[in-house]
């Protein structure tokens, strides 16, 4: 029998990404991890987990969450160490841009 830890391992994700999912798409963790594992079978699946990730620090930085900010700053740039395809199918110039890849360019 699989255990949740299994299926995050096969998933290529890690538990903070997968909570980062499951908050941004208000979806239970397993399901959360399937959505995860299943975009990451796409070209900008990486992308999309970044960019939930980043979403949630957003929300946490409009509403002054000075605690919560800390922690997906770390979770953030984990996430995109882990999974640097640049492919991004919602990139925008309106779009605030990722800090990490401000201090690269």
């Amino acid at each position: 029998m699989l255990t949740y830890e299994d299926c995050i391992g096969l998933a290529n994700l890690e538990k903070d990404e997968v909570a980062q999912i499951a908050e941004h798409e208000r979806l239970p963790y397993m399901t959360a991890l399937e959505k995860g594992a299943a975009l990451l079978s796409q070209p900008w699946g990486d992308a999309a987990i970044r960019q939930m990730v980043w979403d949630n620090l957003c929300r946490a930085n409009q509403r002054q969450h000075a605690d919560r900010i800390e922690e997906l700053t770390v979770v953030y740039q984990t996430t995109c160490e882990r999974h640097p395809n640049p492919c991004d199918r919602r990139r925008s110039p309106v779009r605030s841009t990722h800090p990490i890849w401000t201090a690269a360019h």
